[in-house]
């Protein structure tokens, strides 16, 4: 039997050379521990394939189909909606079984699998890890990195003091009122029709202020069940805690103490964290398939919008914060790629030397979000930016001093001593859902542009701040001018030809162009916009207003693929219009567009 199979796995091989003729493969690389290890201990490690193990382009594209026609109708609606793309791709497909039969023959055990990194994780021996490696549909071996995790809040058991002078929101009136989330309330707006999916370290759904929450579904990647709370001989006390504080501040709903922010949203928990173990400290630490699995469940779950409070810095040096190296950072910008809003705690990095953000934090798409305190000062303990490349973060800031949840081991307790960007980003995310149900036709793109044209830092963003606090209620405003009318009723929008099959790589798929922010931003005068051509074509970029006006046209002509990254290949702006005059200082939007594909925006913020 097992020469059998071992004959039909290499002919997969052999013949899948035509399917992999289009995916973008780097060459194989020999695996490295990352620290000297007896061949008696087992290490922990992605296996990564080559291909998805169809033997014809043709089964591929078949798979890819069926796969669509399987998809639930809220996945297709969102991915159609807010990206503009229907169809499923390579990324979609599970890992080929007899793949990971053969690997498993060898030896170890099967850990976690990966669709969109087309990746397993396995605990094996070294001895047994040098064998799979020889395996010809094996492309590369990589550590599953242990990080030391972030949490981002520390809690106390305290109650409540007398409420605040706003007696609806109690002591939680400020978090709600800084990103003027009271006016989308005062809307009608609560998050309703909108699925918020968390990752965190578990969920205690015992106290009163959020046992009227909609919970979908939830599991336990951890331990491999659908039971996210504390659970005998299996938790220890109060690994739950850090999750049902951040819970509370999206969903809780006690008048005059606490009204979270989209309390009538429904909800996703994956429990991807391990604190402790038998009474000792497990090292606070995540190991990154746990997470990645989650992301995956929860889009093919149909979330909106994620909410992660976690955050890692273990293992990555300064280098490594380019958006490109952490799997975790690759899969949370997969996931904004197929219409989710990624919104991740940018770190409680603050007091340590260089101030780093955390992974994903770093990610391209991701919302990456600090603290701030009740005077509106950056908290002592946000991480901040910039990325290695030199992007801004974080992206946004929120409350993440004194805010107010529930204390989970209560039936009925609050506090406000909690702090961290576990809870700033929280803050941001039910501020964020709210939009999202208030514009169901808006891309996410459109939400995060508008979100920083209007953020109280946008005309001078910075390493600090971000683009500043969220405001909601300046948002809805500028999206309310762009779609005319809040609510789905604008005419559908039109469904794009079947794609072709694309370039991947480590199971990503690549997208055929992508505008990367302009430099020096903000600028005076003159900036150059960099982008990269996955195919080549006709090439023109557009400079808009911020009210929509058309400012100038840039007809770059034809290329071939390639990056366009320097001062001598990127796009050049010298701030003027059309008529050339020079424009006043302000924010912009420059949209590159690659005749017959879709349009990619990015903002910038002129100063003079």
């Amino acid at each position: 039997m097992h020469h059998k199979q071992s004959c039909l796995i290499l002919a997969v091989f052999l013949l899948a050379a035509v399917v992999t003729a289009e995916i973008v493969l780097s060459p194989k690389v020999p695996f490295q521990s990352l620290s000297e290890t007896s061949n008696n201990r087992n290490q922990k490690v992605w296996i990564h394939f080559t291909d998805k193990g169809y033997l014809t382009k043709e089964e591929l594209e078949s798979a890819i189909d069926l796969y669509q026609e399987r998809m639930s109708a809220r996945v297709k609606y969102r991915r159609l909606i807010r990206t503009g793309r229907r169809k499923a791709d390579f990324t979609d497909l599970p890992v080929h079984s007899i793949y990971i039969d053969y690997v498993l023959q060898i030896g170890g055990r099967l850990r976690s699998r990966s669709r969109w990194l087309n990746a397993i994780g396995l605990e094996a021996s070294l001895q047994q890890i040098m064998q799979i490696e020889k395996l010809p549909f094996v492309r590369s071996i990589t550590p599953i990195l242990t990080h030391t995790t972030e949490l981002h809040v520390e809690a106390r058991s305290q109650i409540l003091a007398a409420p605040s002078a706003n007696q609806s929101y109690g002591d939680s009136d400020t978090q709600v009122t800084q990103v003027q989330a009271d006016f989308l309330h005062q809307k009608g707006f609560f998050g309703a029709e909108i699925i918020i999916g968390l990752l965190d370290t578990g969920f205690n759904l015992k106290h009163t202020a959020i046992t009227h929450i909609d919970v979908i579904d939830q599991y336990d990647f951890v331990n491999d069940d659908n039971d996210t709370s504390d659970q005998f001989n299996q938790d220890d006390l109060k690994q739950d805690e850090h999750g049902s504080i951040v819970l509370g501040i999206l969903a809780g709903l006690a008048p005059e103490k606490l009204i979270g922010l989209a309390y009538q949203a429904s909800f996703l928990l994956a429990k991807t964290e391990k604190i402790s173990e038998n009474g000792q400290e497990f090292e606070r630490v995540i190991e990154e398939d746990w997470c990645i699995e989650g992301i995956e469940w929860l889009e093919e779950k149909g979330v909106d919008l994620i909410n992660c409070s976690l955050g890692y810095s273990d293992w990555y040096n300064f280098r490594d914060l380019n958006g490109q190296t952490s799997k975790l950072t690759i899969a949370a910008d997969l996931a904004t790629e197929k219409g989710i809003l990624m919104v991740v705690a940018a770190g409680n990095q603050g007091t340590m030397l260089g101030e780093r953000i955390t992974v994903p934090a770093d990610g391209f798409k991701v919302l990456a979000i600090g603290a701030v305190n009740r005077n509106q000062s950056v908290s002592w303990f946000s991480s901040k930016g910039p990325t290695y490349d030199g992007r801004i973060k974080p992206d946004f800031v929120a409350l993440g001093n004194q805010v107010t949840s529930i204390i989970p081991d209560t039936r009925s307790g609050f506090s406000s001593d909690n702090r961290g960007t576990s809870l700033s980003c929280a803050v941001a995310a039910g501020a964020i859902s709210l939009l999202l149900q208030a514009f169901p036709k808006a891309t996410t793109d459109q939400i995060t542009s508008v979100l920083r044209a209007t953020a109280k830092n946008a005309n001078n963003p910075n390493n600090s701040y971000g683009y500043g606090l969220i405001q909601a209620r300046s948002a809805f405003e500028v999206l309310l001018d762009q779609f005319g009318h809040t609510g789905d009723m604008l005419d559908p929008i039109s469904i794009q030809p079947s794609m072709n099959l694309k370039p991947v790589t480590w199971g990503k798929l690549k997208p055929s162009f992508e505008l990367h922010q302009n430099f020096p931003n903000p600028f005076n005068a003159e900036t150059w916009i960099p982008f990269r051509l996955g195919i080549g074509g006709e090439i023109k970029l557009s400079i808009y207003s911020s009210n929509g006006s058309l400012i100038q046209t840039i007809g770059v002509g034809r290329l071939e693929p390639g990056n366009y990254t320097s001062r001598q290949q990127a796009i050049y702006w010298n701030g003027r219009n059309y008529l050339g005059e020079d424009v006043v200082s302000g924010i912009y939007f420059c949209v590159l567009q690659v005749l017959g594909e879709s349009t990619q925006t990015n903002q910038l913020t002129l100063l003079k």
